[in-house]
């Protein structure tokens, strides 16, 4: 039968000559030397050694686990982004050590409203119910807790923001020669976002092959994509491509934002660079492109991400439609030579 943690005296176990800590926590048999023969400090030792079991390993299904705890573990497991990171920290600021196994939609609801009650509820889904879910929902799956459904704030719906060819290429025509053009082709050519397209590396580009690579942070791995025809030729028939170093001179997007303001005023659009990457998506789909063609293009893991790029327009679905092999027979042409009256009709006439 286990036995609880609790002080040995000296002289009590082979001779120990300091108190001795011994008994069973969490399956766990313990016997260590607390390293003193006074009683006072071998406490202290003994209070200090329970908490430091109490938060070390994985805790048991019977563990009251605290948010902080379960954070802990999920971002052991997960290894999230700096940005999630920080929003999983704001959220421990607020709930702390409380029990997961105490927690309630409601409480979730209070923590988002407190922390991000003056922005839309896109942001406060984005900043506190989206990672407390998942915090909660890898803490149930590992029986810390029971599972929670946990609806979110509702948003509205998501608007494509996407331009025309003819826009995109007054757009191309009106930037200077050089990194400018080239950004500007590549936003629309290949749909990253602005950020990732800045780092975009020289090595990374293959001209012979012509393909470049990306690296995907949450997966960790490199994809090989195709360079389009446009941005190739940009390339070979300017000195931007160096043997390393960034392709773009830019390091933010708001250095982009400078030069871009005054092209898009004088050509009285509206326009941002991440248009541009909602603009491939409905070129690509009133291109026939399938669904999973969009997805690999604009790297998208979720389906419904590409989907709501997506606008579907009464001249594709009649086309994509048109492809498909008629079910039925078409009916005869019928003969235009006049019919001979039947004997009724001529009657009729007399």
């Amino acid at each position: 039968m286990p036995m609880p943690l609790t002080l040995i005296p000296p002289g009590q176990r082979k001779g120990n000559r300091y108190f001795l800590l011994r008994g069973t926590f969490r399956g766990r048999r313990v016997e260590v030397s607390t390293k003193s023969a006074d009683i006072s400090a071998a406490r202290r030792f003994a209070e200090d050694y329970r908490d430091k079991l109490a938060t070390s390993g994985v805790p048991e299904a019977a563990d009251r686990v605290s948010f902080k705890r379960a954070v802990e573990l999920y971002k052991a497991f997960r290894k999230p982004s700096r940005m999630d990171e920080q929003r999983l920290d704001h959220l421990v600021a607020a709930i702390g050590d409380r029990p997961v196994t105490e927690l309630r939609h409601a409480d979730l609801v209070e923590v988002a409203n407190r922390l991000y009650g003056h922005c839309t509820p896109e942001t406060r889904n984005r900043q506190a119910m989206r990672p407390a879910a998942a915090v909660l929902h890898y803490a149930a799956a590992n029986d810390l807790c029971s599972y929670l459904r946990i609806p979110l704030f509702r948003e509205k719906r998501p608007e494509t923001r996407a331009v025309d060819l003819d826009t995109a290429r007054a757009l191309v025509k009106a930037a200077p020669k050089g990194a400018k053009r080239l950004l500007l082709l590549w936003l629309f050519r290949h749909g990253m976002r602005i950020g990732n397209t800045l780092r975009i590396r020289c090595e990374d580009i293959d001209l012979k092959r012509r393909i470049y690579r990306s690296h995907v942070s949450k997966t960790d791995r490199w994809i090989e994509h195709p360079l389009h025809e446009d941005v190739f030729l940009e390339l070979a028939n300017s000195k931007l491509l160096k043997d390393e170093g960034r392709l773009f001179p830019w390091r933010s997007r708001w250095a982009v934002y400078r030069w871009l303001k005054p092209i898009r005023k004088s050509l009285g659009i509206a326009f941002t660079p991440h248009m541009a990457r909602h603009s491939l998506g409905r070129w690509l789909n009133e291109a026939g492109a399938s669904l999973r063609t969009i997805m690999d293009t604009l790297g998208h893991a979720d389906i419904h991400s590409s989907a709501r790029y997506q606008s579907t327009d009464i001249e594709v679905i009649r086309a994509t439609s048109a492809k498909i092999g008629a079910l039925r027979a078409p009916f005869p042409a019928r003969s235009r030579a006049k019919s001979k009256p039947t004997r009724s009709r001529r009657q009729a006439g007399a």
